[in-house]
């Protein structure tokens, strides 16, 4: 893959993946030259030092960097994982590319060579989504060498980076403004598009299983629906299942889980839609405080990340009713008195408990989730003695839709396997299934085998969950 390049103007929730796992950015040319002519220097800590901390600044301008760092070196809980910290990292250099905080281009080239390794060790957890973030606080840290841990072997160690000198305006620009919604956000937004193909594949196979009555997907049905999304994923649905002996109109109406997949998951789809725009327009904002236009300082709140925040909250409620759907069809799966086939997906039913626990688990999974979607940015608590008097919440609303991806990456996962397993029972009567099934089918063969006895589930529910995640069924 090429260089991806930050221009602070274009970059991608794809893009964004794309560096988390692993591919190379560099700051664009005119983003540099841009950062190069805004450039601006002062004694920026010392003006704010009275109303953020109270009483006199340290006299030295490197004292007053120290300090200010390392005061917001706040974070708790678990580490992000790398992928993150190099989403993260990414984010922020986009931040300053649009040209607005004051910065050296220096300063974000060597934000990009931490991505060479070892990356900074930063806990996941104490970031509010406003202004001052000790989440950006700890790369700043390892950044200006002011000690800091950095990823070993087997964990945390003591950073050996080389350090670099800010002045207090880029200490400023490196710790204000909320890249950890942004770059979760981004994330979020890239896997969900590969969760919801994935969601279409494994209702279709479930359509071929229950021998789906086809007129849920009637296009003139769908088109007086209104709505884009159900429209278009009824459309694809109906090429995945063109050819099938299984599926066929006038049966008797399905229950809804069936009926309604395109209601549902059309929905889903129109919330990712706009969600998607919500973050592209957040990754590539100046959020920074404050501003540099010219010769003109602005104080304004661009820091605040309410919109992020919102939009990942409204989508976590659509991939939790994707989740839900697929968790009543997978119970149909496995409900011999509804899916017709022997309970369980196996033959030997009271000898084996076959997938009555994969069932199990993702009734766990969809409850789960449920809990994660309870919006985040709902709450606010003020803080800095009421200065910040309001917070958006944004780095717990994104760190929980990507809970969410990772929890429905699972679900899907199991009616993947279920209806693979169910559609085994119709090929061995002779039945043929679409071509798009089979070779959904053929892709969840490839990594977990039919079940005849039982046997340890996990192993196979962790192959086919990670298979989701990285796109295989997309």
């Amino acid at each position: 893959m090429s260089d991806i390049r930050l221009d602070g103007r274009s970059l991608t929730p794809r893009q964004l993946t794309a560096i988390a796992e692993g591919a190379r950015p560099v700051l664009d040319a005119t983003a540099r030259a841009r950062m190069a002519a805004g450039v601006r220097t002062g004694d920026w800590l010392a003006q704010k030092w009275s109303w953020l901390v109270g009483g006199e600044p340290p006299a030295e301008p490197a004292e007053r960097v120290r300090r200010f760092i390392l005061g917001h070196c706040a974070g708790v809980g678990p580490p992000l994982a790398q992928p993150m910290v190099r989403a993260l990292i990414a984010a922020r250099v986009n931040v300053l590319a649009c040209g607005f905080s004051g910065v050296r281009p220096e300063i974000a080239d060597a934000l990009l060579q931490l991505l060479d390794g070892p990356l900074p060790w930063i806990p996941s957890q104490g970031s509010v989504g406003t202004a001052g973030s000790p989440t950006l606080a700890h790369v700043a840290q390892v950044l200006c060498g002011l000690g800091g841990r950095v990823w070993g072997d087997s964990g945390p160690v003591a950073s050996e980076v080389r350090a670099v000198e800010v002045t207090e305006k880029e200490a400023l620009a490196l710790v204000n403004g909320d890249s950890l919604t942004a770059a979760w956000a981004g994330l979020v937004v890239a896997r969900s598009r590969r969760l919801l193909e994935a969601a279409e594949a494994a209702c279709a196979l479930t359509f071929e299983v229950v021998r789906a009555d086809l007129r849920c997907l009637d296009a003139e049905a769908m088109q007086e629906r209104r709505h884009p999304g159900p429209i278009a994923v009824a459309e694809r649905l109906r090429l995945r299942l063109s050819g099938s002996e299984l599926c066929y109109e006038g049966r008797t109406p399905d229950p809804f889980s069936i009926r309604c997949a395109p209601a549902v998951l059309g929905a889903a789809w129109e919330v990712l839609e706009f969600v998607e725009t919500v973050v592209e327009r957040e990754l590539n904002a100046a959020v920074d405080n404050p501003l540099m236009f010219g010769d003109r300082t602005v104080e304004a709140g661009n820091f605040h990340s309410a919109a992020a925040a919102m939009a990942m909250d409204q989508l976590k409620i659509a991939l939790t009713q994707v989740a839900s759907i697929s968790e009543r069809r997978t119970f149909r799966l496995t409900y011999g008195q509804l899916s017709g086939l022997p309970s369980f997906l196996v033959p030997s039913t009271g000898l084996n408990s076959g997938l009555m626990l994969a069932q199990y688990t993702t009734a766990s999974l969809v409850s789960e989730m449920k809990g994660l979607s309870h919006p985040a940015s709902v709450d606010s608590i003020p803080s800095v003695q009421h200065r910040e008097d309001h917070a958006s919440m944004g780095p717990i609303a994104g760190r929980t839709a990507w809970d969410c991806t990772e929890t429905l990456a699972d679900v899907l996962a199991i009616e993947l396997m279920c209806a693979s397993q169910g559609l085994e029972f119709h090929m061995d009567e002779g039945k043929q299934a679409s071509r798009d099934s089979m070779l959904t089918h053929a892709r969840v063969r490839s990594l977990v085998r039919r079940w005849t006895e039982d046997r340890v589930l996990h192993p196979d529910l962790k192959a086919l969950g990670t298979a989701v995640r990285g796109g295989v069924f997309s």
